[in-house]
């Protein structure tokens, strides 16, 4: 049993001591009690790295706009917490480096946007094996709030006047609309289109 898995048990003991919940409803409370536990922990080891590297403001902002749209387009996910882990620091902190070293004129902002709204408009939302999204009332809305996000997103990066954070917002966009395109399932060697398989 990994220290996680401990740390969520406890929590759902507790739970179940103080509280009346139905085994289902507990089984819910521990898988995502699991979840914030294993994020914090990314969460922590990528800050911290960004900390040292003095880019710790221009992380967050990185994965705040990351995680703006990731919560309605989903996307693939690593294998293992290792795998995640890495990605996440690829994704993250080469953002900001390239954002840092990078000028991209107006065009070349318009033409990532264009593509990432494409993108978002065709493949979004992208469902996992362990979250399949079964509803076709949700995938819609979930697509919607997905090109909302995404036209938000675009419009403060074309009015936003430091390149730095521009770049960070736009690469951002691009690297959630990459994640849940099918070429990205095949290379993290994940099944695309789970609701299908259902």
């Amino acid at each position: 049993m990994d220290i996680y898995k401990k740390l969520s048990t406890i929590c759902v003991k507790f739970i179940s001591t103080n509280s009346v919940k139905s085994t289902e409803e507990l089984e819910k409370i521990d898988y995502g009690i699991q979840v914030i536990l294993i994020n914090m922990f990314k969460l922590t080891i990528l800050f911290l790295t960004s900390y040292f590297l003095g880019i710790l403001s221009k992380t967050i902002i990185a994965v705040i706009s990351f995680a703006i749209i990731r919560i309605f387009a989903s996307g693939v996910h690593a294998s293992s917490n290792l795998k995640c882990t890495i990605t996440n620091m690829i994704l993250f902190i080469g953002n900001v480096y390239l954002s840092i070293q990078i000028i991209l004129n107006k065009y070349i902002i318009i033409t990532i946007f264009i593509l990432s709204l494409i993108l978002i408009i065709i493949y979004a939302p992208a469902d996992t094996e362990d979250r399949p999204l079964l509803s076709v009332k949700l995938r819609k809305k979930l697509k919607m709030y997905s090109i909302i996000v995404t036209l938000l997103l675009g419009i403060i990066s074309l009015n936003c006047n430091n390149h730095v954070f521009l770049n960070i917002i736009i690469f951002s966009l691009l690297e959630e609309a990459f994640l849940i395109t099918p070429i990205a399932y095949y290379i993290f060697n994940r099944k695309y289109n789970n609701y299908k398989n259902i």
